[in-house]
């Protein structure tokens, strides 16, 4: 398809061997969950939860188990991360995730506008190197992109752990164009979210032995 020539999915897609388990999930289960291009939906539930960059499913696991009316879609080119998920899956015998194993921006692109009322981004990789930059996933493209996609009033959290992201997040929401699309709700001078409304992962965990969380919150105009 003529979308997936603008894929930027940068750097290595898995790291260690699947497990055996995680082998027959991925044959047995992943295409029950895997959403295609070619077969999008046609309609959509009223609450509509978008992941980018999962993880290893945590989240996006327990925003489903705790919204069992919603979609919960989310994009991971991660296999490993995929494969994590898959697992939590099985074990909650959830049946309210949809999993896209490529670029985010290749999906919303495909998607409805108007439709997701939630969006994650949780401790994306923060491309330290000032050469990387322009592959960081905050940036005023995306986050319009992620606007077009979203209902009004439509929340968007975003999470990082890199003082250098942070610092490039404080920048993008200072400009008159982010101002114009989304209101700020929280900031990282506020307390962190509450563990009922955003699970700590694994990965948050460890990261604050070292240094702080910092998430924001911005609502749709």
């Amino acid at each position: 398809m003529e979308k997936q020539k603008n894929r930027t999915v940068y750097g290595r897609r898995q790291s260690r061997p699947l497990k055996e388990s995680q082998k027959d999930l991925w044959k047995n289960l992943f295409p029950a969950v895997n959403l295609h291009l070619e077969s999008l939906p046609n309609s959509y539930p009223e609450n509509v939860i978008f992941e980018i960059g999962f993880g290893g499913g945590e989240n996006i696991a327990y925003q489903a188990i705790n919204n069992p009316n919603a979609i919960c879609i989310g994009c991971e080119p991660f296999i490993n991360g995929v494969a994590s998920l898959l697992s939590k899956i099985a074990a909650e015998n959830i049946t309210n995730i949809k999993i896209f194993n490529d670029d985010a921006k290749i999906l919303l692109n495909a998607m409805p506008d108007k439709l997701i009322s939630k969006t994650f981004i949780l401790f994306p990789d923060p491309w330290p190197k000032n050469r990387h930059h322009s592959r960081r996933i905050v940036n005023m493209e995306n986050l319009l992109l992620i606007r077009q996609k979203m209902k009004k009033a439509g929340e968007i959290i975003i999470a990082t752990d890199h003082l250098g992201y942070l610092d490039w997040v404080l920048k993008v929401i200072k400009q008159p164009l982010f101002l114009e699309n989304f209101k700020i709700t929280h900031t990282p001078d506020l307390p962190r979210p509450s563990e009922e409304e955003i699970p700590a992962t694994r990965y948050e965990k460890k990261a604050l032995e070292n240094r702080p969380g910092a998430f924001f919150k911005f609502t749709t105009i």
